[in-house]
Formats: C-alpha cells, structure tokens, sequence
C-alpha cells in the first residue's frame, strides 16, 4: 500500500533532487512542499479549533447536567458538535495525512535509486539481488567452521588452503532457503569474482560496510546498501549503477542519510533533535490553545497525543535510516512556524469576524450523521438534549455575533408587526414610525 503511496511522492523528490543535486537539501525542499499544499487543511483545523473554543460554555453545561448519565452525555455533547456545525474529530483527518506521507516518505528513503534515478526496475532489482546474493554468501562463510579451525577461517583462508570456491558456493547454495537460492549463471560469476578478489567476502561481513539492519528487510531495504558498495566495488553492478551512485549526494551536513543511529555514533543527534523540535511544538501547541480561550485541561485526548508525538517522533527517527529522522525534524520546524503564522495571523478578533460572516451563509448540507440523529429524535418524539441549556447569552459571543442576534430580533420584530404594508391599524404605523426613527430607516 504505502509503495503506491510513495510513487507521487517520489516524483516530486525527484524533482526536488534534480533541482538541488542534494538528497537532504531536497527532502527540505519536499517537506515545504507538503506543508504549503497542507495550508489549507491546517486553515480548516484552525477553524474547528476556534468553534470548539466557543461552546466550552456549553459543553461545561452539558457534563454538569448529565454528570451521572455518560451515554446521554455523549448523545447531547454529539447533538451539539451536529447543531453547531463542528467536528469533534476534525484535527485526526491531518494526523492520519501526516502519518500516510511520513510511512511513504520511508519508502522514498529507503529506494532512492527507484524513485531518483529513473533507471530501468529490472536493473535496479538485479543490483539489490547482487548485493543479497554476496551477503549470504559472506554470512555463510563467517558462520562456516570446518574442522581443525577454531573460528571460521576468511575467504582468502580457505582458498590458500586449496578449497574448491565453486564447491564452496554450490554448499552454501543448497543450504539458503528457496527465496534466496542463486541461480547457476550467478554462481559462476560470483565465483570468478571472489576467486579474483576474496577480500570483496570479508567487505559484506564487514557491519560498519553493509548494515545488517538494512539486509535484514531483504532486496525491499538492499538499495541503501547498493548506493555505498556501488562506490567501493563498482565493477558488480551494471555501468548505470555505478555511474549513478557515484553521482549521488545521499547526505545532508555531512550525514550519511543511509545510516541507522546509534547510541555510540554522532548520528544519535537526529532522534535527540527529532525528540527536541516536538517538545517545542507541545509547548507552543498549548500557548496556542489557552491564547485562543481553548480548553486544554479539557481536551485531553488531543493533548495526550500531542505529549506521546515527541516519544513516538525518537523511536521512529532511532528505528530507521537517518533520512527518515531527517524529514522528521524538517516536518517539525516547518509545523511549528506554521502554528505561529496561522495563530498570529488568525486573531481570536479575527477568527470572530470569518465566523460569523460564514454563520450568514444558509442552506449548510445536513451531514449523515445529522440525518440519523434528526430520525433518532422523531422516533424518541422529537426532545431535545440541549433543550433545557441556558440560552445564548451565557455563552461567550463575540462583538459581531451580539450585533447579528440583535439585528434579528429587530427583523423579526418587524415581520412579527408588519404582515401587510397595507394596514390601517394605527397602533402598527405608530410603530413602524418609532422603529424608521430609531434605526434610520425611510418610509416610502
């Protein structure tokens, strides 16, 4: 799934890439990207935020009155949600975006070559099955202690002491499960290889050349592995290969983005610095919420998550190649300057103004759930659980919503006096004079 994901994905690293000529510069470059597509999603969010905020009030009233009932204190907090035209889920839609770009991202990392170099998949796959072929070799012959050695003698060991190679190779084959076998024409090449080269055996052994943790994933993660080895030994892979990773700039500030981080390497810093810039964007998260009359305390669900983000943010940039923690520390920086652009820009004040200039707009699209909970109510007979809830002035309402609430009474006092122009009822005129004095309105 996520490998279909990836591929849109990795057309626009790619273009990134061709840009910069710099995987890391280019994943900074991707990550903007992202974000300015996610404006308007971010914009959205924003808004459920400030219509949330607005019916604490309410939703104090609610938890207060059916404190002993939790079913029927879900029903009317969902009532309200429906009537008032919010989401109560409305921040896990960009959550589960970010999550579905970030697992599609560890595609693209991990496959540079199939989403950047735009060669051929055959030639890519038969690289990374090179490199898996050598390495289960190299394996077997660490692993292979032949009688009369107390640890496994090297490549060159064995062959100094007249062992056979391509039997050597044809022993190891048969005991490799099915999905790793090497064909027969493979054999023979590896053999002439190593026969000329035996040092290329203890390379592949060698952790801090091949990583384990990437040949652990099989062929799917080899294509990190294909990028270095291609550099030290380019005459195993096809010219286009070699060529190609060795113009390849897969770092970022002189880090491999290849590597795995350690606790012993410089490469801890990625998590560390991964784990640093979500903290801040905890700390400014809930700033944020309490300038903009949130309720944090009450939101706990969201704030839960936001405390686990920073834990979850180290785990996944110590679990995967330094890329991936990368991209992580980019996807952070740029959500944070966007939390403080959008909240800066989005005034309560302001906020208060699109508000209610969209409350003007009529004819809203009943939702499904809406419908069903309209048929509830008719079947139950048609109650309200909001209905016994202080009325709207003891809820927080800004300047301009005052002002449009009065503005409506004033209509319908009107409607409510005047049903035809044409009345003689003295009473009605006397009151429709009072009404033109005082508002400005003419009489024709």
């Amino acid at each position: 799934m996520f490998r279909i994901i990836a591929i849109p994905f990795g057309w626009i690293m790619r273009g990134c890439y061709m840009l910069v000529k710099n995987y890391g510069i280019a994943l900074f470059i991707f990550t903007l990207i992202i974000k300015l597509l996610m404006v308007p999603s971010s914009i959205k969010q924003q808004k459920s935020s400030a219509r949330m905020a607005r019916l604490n009030p309410k939703r104090e009233q609610i938890m207060k009155k059916y404190a002993n009932n939790r079913e029927k204190q879900n029903e009317a907090m969902m009532e309200l949600y429906n009537q008032e035209g919010v989401s109560p889920t409305g921040g896990c839609g960009s959550l589960i975006i970010t999550y579905l770009i970030l697992f599609a991202i560890i595609e693209v990392v991990y496959a540079p070559m199939t989403h950047i170099s735009g060669l051929g998949s055959d030639v890519i796959n038969s690289a990374s099955q090179t490199v898996a072929n050598y390495y289960n070799v190299s394996q077997a012959i660490t692993a292979d202690i032949p009688e009369g050695y107390g640890a496994a003698p090297t490549l060159s060991q064995r062959l100094a002491d007249g062992t056979d190679i391509n039997e050597l190779l044809a022993k190891y084959n048969d005991g490799f499960k099915e999905s790793a076998k090497i064909s027969d024409d493979e054999l023979e090449k590896m053999a002439e290889t190593l026969s000329a080269d035996p040092a290329i055996a203890d390379y592949f052994s060698d952790g801090s050349k091949v990583s384990k943790r990437l040949m652990a994933g099989g062929t799917a993660r080899a294509e990190l592995v294909v990028l270095s080895v291609a550099k030290d030994y380019p005459e195993l892979f096809d010219p286009e290969i070699a060529q190609f990773c060795d113009d390849f700039n897969y770092t970022f500030l002189g880090f491999y983005l290849g590597e795995y981080p350690s606790w012993k390497s410089v490469y801890i810093l990625i998590p560390i610095l991964s784990f640093l810039s979500q903290i801040a964007m905890t700390v400014v998260s809930q700033l944020m919420m309490k300038r903009n009359g949130q309720n944090v305390q009450g939101a706990k669900g969201m704030m839960g998550m936001l405390y686990a983000m920073p834990v979850i943010s180290f785990i996944i940039a110590f679990s995967f190649p330094a890329g991936i923690g990368i991209y992580w520390i980019f996807s952070s920086v740029l959500s944070l300057a966007q939390t403080v652009i959008l909240n800066l820009y989005f005034t309560p004040a302001r906020m208060d103004k699109i508000l209610a200039k969209e409350a003007k707009k009529k004819g809203r699209r009943p939702s499904i759930y809406q419908m069903a909970l309209e048929q509830q109510k008719a079947q139950q007979g048609g109650g309200s659980l909001l209905d016994d809830l202080d009325s709207t002035e003891d809820v927080k309402l800004s300047k301009n919503e005052r002002k449009e609430i009065e503005r409506q009474k004033i209509n319908d006092a009107r409607k409510k006096l005047v049903d035809d122009d044409a009345t003689d009822d003295p009473r009605i005129i006397e009151a429709r004079k009072r009404m033109a004095e005082k508002y400005g309105d003419s009489e024709d």
